[in-house]
């Protein structure tokens, strides 16, 4: 029998804990914490929280996006670049000097890569 991955558990955690707010809800994550003792599976608890606040921002809208820079960005452009995603959106912002300038964006399902370092490296291949 194949075992659930985090993203699994945390999408049936989600649908079961919906609404519920109380004794409900103390209930259900007990139940909840007691299927993965069951399972052997507590040590991976953490997996389990990160899988479920990503499912529970998608399913409120929210977007996430990981902004890359050489070096640190103003909050005006931050947020300009957040409003070309919509309306919910949250950034995390990593610095790496590494990608020489430009910026580089994440989210669920891309990677735009503005970064110079990228530029660069399609200039010498397109040489070569």
């Amino acid at each position: 029998m194949a075992k659930n991955t985090p993203k699994q558990y945390a999408i049936a955690l989600h649908k079961t804990t919906a609404g519920l707010t109380g004794k409900s809800l103390e209930e259900a994550l007990k139940q909840f914490v007691i299927l993965l003792a069951k399972d052997h599976r507590l040590k991976q608890a953490d997996a389990f929280i990160t899988e479920f606040i990503k499912y529970s921002k998608k399913e409120e809208g929210i977007m996430e996006i990981e902004i890359t820079t050489a070096g640190n960005l103003d909050e005006k452009t931050i947020d300009n670049i957040k409003k070309s995603f919509g309306e919910k959106v949250e950034a995390t912002i990593k610095i790496d000097k590494n990608i020489l300038g430009g910026i580089k964006i994440k989210t669920e399902d891309r990677i735009l890569d503005a970064s110079l370092k990228t530029q660069l490296l399609k200039l010498k291949e397109s040489i070569n």
